[in-house]
């Protein structure tokens, strides 16, 4: 099987500045207390959520998750359960300091391409988290 690499940690807040989430692909989130130096990797009990997008860029789907999370305003359900789970479901002014992503951008020439890719990938993520940790990420639904 395929060694999948995720992108380098980085705060939520920062993802608007990364060039590569104005592509397509797979986004992985967790909490830190610091900046983290540990390897992306999608079994990691440290993982909070696992998301793709296949029709809008990967930057779009966080700016949605933001405002789901953050300001409880519709848009993406694991943004609700994230706050519901980790902000009391109150509104914040701006993302904890702790929130990482991670991600894996997809640009293939052929868009069915991609997308079954991204696909594959979220799946495959899931599947691996939930081998190794008997459950989903708890942002994700089951």
């Amino acid at each position: 099987m395929e060694d999948l690499k995720f992108g380098s940690w980085i705060q939520f807040k920062a993802v608007k500045d990364h060039a590569d989430s104005k592509l397509l692909g797979v986004y992985l989130m967790a909490h830190y207390d610091d900046r983290t130096s540990k390897s992306p990797y999608f079994d990691s009990q440290d993982i909070i959520y696992i998301g793709e997008t296949t029709s809008q860029t990967i930057r779009k789907r966080l700016y949605q998750f933001s405002n789901s999370a953050f300001f409880r305003k519709i848009g993406h359900s694991g943004g609700w359960t994230y706050s519901d789970t980790f902000l009391n479901s109150s509104i914040i002014d701006s993302p904890p300091q702790n929130l990482y992503v991670s991600f894996l951008s997809v640009d293939f020439p052929d868009p069915k391409e991609s997308k079954a890719y991204i696909k594959y990938v979220e799946r495959l993520a899931s599947w691996k988290f939930y081998q190794k940790n008997k459950t989903y990420p708890i942002c994700n639904k089951s």
